[in-house]
């Protein structure tokens, strides 16, 4: 029996994703009298692509391969541990990094455009990267994970809802992928709330790994990336260990998300400080006047 409630999840994936560029934009207006341009949010977004087409070039060329080796060599645990850890290291490295560059791309190219202006400035990139105000570096990173959140919730929302009006479409796929389908959308319909909760944390966690970058880039402090890269390593590296050791058990969905949930949390937290030691150690910030 297909649950149409199901569709609550990839919607309520999206509405998150929306609701929280909303949100950061109402509560800049509302305490600078401005709101945050939406090149910001773009900018996130354009980032995150760019962070997920090496990974998805690796899944389709290496990943495989060296899960194969990995297997062979040091066993099922071992391949997933090392897996795990390739996973992770994958996504800090490069979405963190894609979050760097970024930055310092935007301040020469900010650079640029002054110097277009006949203004110049000699204070070096790491001063123009400073020009981007925190709340738009915030701004980036939850771009970067409500783009992320939209994109992986489009795909299933159409297939839901295509399902869901016309059940026969599934009489002209193959058996085994209609019973996949049909295994998936006759889950429990809380499945669908852990998928918009995952989402939710999970952009708390892009915006903080996306300030640190930021910070990285504006005061030329490398172990602030490290910081990001950690962090981001740590909470895509345990997702597939997880996933090889708890697949069997009731609980996984419930640990996993859990897992989510604190890294989310220990964002928000690292946000608050971030936020109070960029305020304190920035004086050339845009807009903060």
């Amino acid at each position: 029996m297909l649950n149409p409630w199901l569709i609550l999840g990839p919607s309520g994936m999206i509405i998150v994703g929306i609701f929280s560029m909303l949100f950061w934009r109402e509560r800049v207006k509302r305490e600078s009298g401005k709101s945050v341009p939406l090149k910001f949010f773009i900018f996130g977004g354009l980032l995150w692509a760019a962070a997920i087409v090496p990974k998805i070039i690796m899944d389709y060329t290496v990943t495989q391969p060296l899960y194969v080796l990995w297997a062979s060599s040091f066993g099922a645990f071992g391949a997933i541990l090392l897996l795990g850890v390739y996973v992770g290291l994958r996504t800090g490295i490069f979405e963190c990094g894609a979050a760097y560059l970024g930055f310092r791309a935007f301040a020469r190219n900010a650079g640029k455009a002054s110097e277009a202006h006949g203004v110049r400035d000699s204070s070096g990139e790491g001063a123009a990267v400073q020009n981007i105000a925190y709340r738009e570096a915030v701004a980036v990173g939850v771009g970067f994970g409500a783009f992320e959140a939209i994109v992986l919730a489009l795909p299933s929302l159409v297939q839901m809802v295509a399902i869901f009006l016309d059940p026969s479409i599934l009489s002209s796929l193959p058996p085994g992928q209609v019973s996949a389908i049909e295994s998936q959308l006759s889950q429990p319909t809380w499945m669908a709330a852990a998928a918009v909760w995952e989402r939710a944390f999970a952009i708390l966690a892009h915006v903080f790994a996306t300030v640190l970058a930021y910070l990285a880039a504006a005061h030329r402090r490398l172990l602030l990336l490290g910081g990001a890269v950690a962090y981001k390593s740590v909470l895509d590296a345990t997702i597939p260990i997880l996933q090889a050791t708890l697949a069997s058990s009731p609980y996984y969905v419930v640990v996993t998300e859990a897992f989510v949930a604190v890294m989310g949390l220990i964002g928000l937290l690292g946000m608050l400080n971030m936020d109070r030691i960029a305020l304190s150690s920035t004086n050339n910030i845009r807009n903060e006047e």
